[in-house]
């Protein structure tokens, strides 16, 4: 199934809360819980001055007393909560293993998912076997013709071969829910893996190709004949890479919108039946559709043409262990793939224990089953209306920021104004909960559960097409630890796991609240007005509300912090990208300085004494510094690199410095001097 999305996260994306040995039946005893605070004096490091780096100055401490554990690629005030929650999740998981009559068949599904993920003695006797149907339909794929029904039955079980196709709503009509078909069938993180001289991506290459290697002679492939697929692997996936846009470019809406409908667009694919696709994927046979990317298109339809068939089974049969090769394969493939994707690529040097990734694997996969019992336990009601009442207020904040903003017209600023109104606030959980009653759990069958989870959801994606939108589903679960914007929902999404300490706490003032919290709020709401974000209307559609006038004043701006984290040296060699960071830097600027009109605000209404210090510090430096606490992180130089070469997110010591140089009102909470590091002469901003 391919993952249509543009949303705007607060962490990185790509990672949940719940990141994926005590036997499932022995309890754990309830989690003693860390003492996690907003803001938090005693990581303060007062040798360092703050107007040189406000990143060491707040947080040294949390530095000192939190060394970066062996199975961590980073660590951070994120990884915190997460293992909190993790341990939170655990409980309620283990007591849902127990066999009993008073089970609801929510708790029967996530606690018999966790026991048969749990059971390693049962997944390393099953070994294959449990997979062999599926390598059999691959070993019979006699054609080039018996292609798309095969590819199809793969997809729905996960297998990112090739391409991926899903349901997403239309560009032009966001209340419509069209076929996406998107550029898929890469190994490695992304496209520029494939494409990069330097020595260091010459060297990650020959890795990969040793890792296909090692992972088909683990599954009963002569070493000769491993080699040799291995780099079959390669070549194909790297036809595909340069086919396809690169991060950069997927960026920009534009780059992606291409519509077409299922007929126009199968005549394009002369070599693969799409209407063959299309049946046995049970999706549309007709209606419009995406294609997002028409040049790789071109280039998967030339693979399908010119490639060996021996080839294309070979290259089917690797993403088929890739996609299971964790908790439902043999130890042996388990360890395999974490040494290349978490130890060679990110630097980890000690795996997860497994109940770990065992949590994370049922949050995936029936995440609202277990988010349900996690928000009756951990997020009151009245946390709720906290995080909504600082919501309002932000927005409202924004609201007459709009107002102020010089460089706009109001023409732009009455369609700016008219977009913030209709934002949609979810915090929490969903008002209705997904329904899980078709999806198969069989305790004991791992591997099994898995291909049905996946299959559950690749069906429930693709019937959502010729639907009306669901406005009110989440795209992340109830216990994750972030946050996002979704431009063609138009709504901003809060997760209970995120609304806890140190990030939220109602015993917390209002200065440490907004400076992390609400900077957050703030970050997923100047989504909605970012370089990506400002390019969709108040209902969602991909269509331009800008005068050009105010367009080209917004790039002007917007090319100031291009320029200013291009300079950023994230590990020696490597720049960050500042058009790839853009709408996050833009995100956090922005957010922060709501977060801040929206406190001032705050402060002046209850008659905050601006001079009187708590803890030593005085309500506006607490502002600034539980920001800064909340990107307190520990980072591999491994996991800095291949940030800083894929993630839009920069990483969190420049979350915190670089932006706080862009605002002066920093500067003068700490009375910092023009000279001085803290302090940029020619400040970066838009919002």
């Amino acid at each position: 199934m391919l993952r249509i999305s543009f949303v705007r996260c607060q962490f990185l994306c790509a990672l949940t809360a719940i990141l994926a040995v005590a036997p499932v039946m022995s309890q754990t005893a309830a989690p003693s819980a860390p003492e996690l605070r907003v803001f938090d004096s005693s990581l303060v490091d007062k040798t360092v001055d703050p107007c040189e780096n406000f990143y060491r100055f707040s947080c040294n401490g949390w530095f000192k007393r939190n060394p970066l554990p062996a199975d961590q690629a980073a660590y951070g005030r994120f990884t915190e909560l997460a293992e909190l929650n993790r341990m939170h999740l655990r409980q309620i998981l283990e007591t849902a293993a127990v066999p009993a009559a008073t089970r609801t068949v929510n708790e029967q599904k996530i606690g018999d998912e966790y026991t048969s993920c749990m059971d390693t003695a049962a997944v390393n006797k099953l070994g294959l076997a449990s997979m062999k149907p599926e390598l059999d339909r691959i070993a019979a794929l006699g054609s080039a013709a018996a292609l798309p029904a095969l590819l199809a039955h793969l997809h729905a079980m996960g297998v990112g071969a090739f391409f991926g196709m899903g349901s997403n709503q239309d560009f032009a009509d966001s209340t419509a829910v069209i076929s996406f078909y998107g550029a898929g069938g890469l190994g490695l993180p992304e496209r520029d893996y494939y494409t990069r001289t330097d020595a260091k991506s010459v060297e990650q290459r020959q890795q990969y190709v040793t890792h296909v290697h090692n992972m088909f002679v683990l599954a009963g492939e002569p070493e000769a004949q491993s080699t040799k697929d291995a780099e079959t692997v390669l070549a194909i996936e790297t036809r595909l890479a340069k086919a396809s846009l690169t991060i950069t470019e997927q960026r920009d809406p534009q780059n992606l919108n291409h519509p077409t409908d299922v007929a126009s667009f199968s005549k394009e694919l002369t070599h693969f039946s799409l209407a063959d696709y299309v049946a046995a994927a049970h999706a549309p046979a007709a209606g419009k559709a995406n294609d997002m990317e028409p040049k790789f298109f071109a280039e998967f339809n030339a693979v399908v043409s010119d490639t060996p068939i021996d080839q294309i089974r070979t290259y089917l049969r690797w993403h088929l262990l890739h996609a299971y090769a964790g908790t439902s394969l043999p130890e042996s493939f388990d360890h395999e793939n974490w040494n290349f994707y978490s130890h060679i690529l990110n630097g980890a040097e000690k795996q997860q224990e497994r109940w770990k990734r065992c949590t994370s694997r049922v949050d995936r996969e029936l995440g609202e089953a277990l988010g349900q019992v996690y928000v009756a336990k951990y997020f009151p009601p009245a946390e709720k209306q906290r995080t909504l009442d600082m919501t309002l207020a932000i927005e409202k904040a924004m609201d007459k920021d709009v107002d102020g903003l010089e460089w706009m017209s109001a023409e732009t600023k009455v369609k700016a104004k008219e977009k913030l109104h209709g934002v949609m606030n979810k915090i929490g959980y969903p008002d209705k909960w997904r329904d899980y009653s078709k999806l198969e759990i069989v305790r004991g069958d791992a591997l099994g559960n898995q291909m049905r989870a996946r299959q559950f959801e690749t069906a429930r994606d693709l019937a959502k097409i010729g639907k009306p939108v669901d406005k009110g589903e989440w795209q992340m679960t109830p216990p994750t630890v972030n946050a996002y914007y979704d431009p063609q929902m138009n709504n901003v999404n809060f997760p209970a796991g995120y609304l806890q300490p140190p990030f939220f706490s109602g015993k917390e003032d209002d200065a440490a609240n907004y400076g992390d919290m609400g900077s957050t709020i703030g970050h997923e709401l100047t989504h909605g007005f970012d370089d990506e974000g400002r390019q969709f209307d108040k209902d969602g559609n991909l269509k331009d509300w800008w005068t050009k006038d105010d367009e080209k004043k917004f790039t002007e701006r917007a090319d100031c912090m291009v320029k200013q984290y291009d300079a950023i040296e994230a590990v020696p060699g490597v720049h960050l990208n500042g058009k790839l960071t853009l709408g996050e830097n833009l995100a956090d600027l922005g957010g922060l300085w709501l977060a801040w009109l929206a406190w001032i605000d705050k402060a002046e209404a209850a008659h905050v004494d601006m001079a009187a210090t708590t803890e030593g510090y005085t309500p506006d430096q607490r502002f600034w510094i539980a920001y800064a606490q909340q990107w307190c992180t520990q980072t591999r130089p491994e996991q800095l690199r291949t940030q800083a070469q894929g993630n839009p997110h920069a990483p969190d010591e420049y979350r915190t410095n670089t932006v706080l140089q862009d605002l002066p009102e920093f500067a003068k909470s700490f009375s910092c001097k023009k000279t001085a590091a803290m302090v940029k002469p020619d400040p970066c901003r838009v919002w």
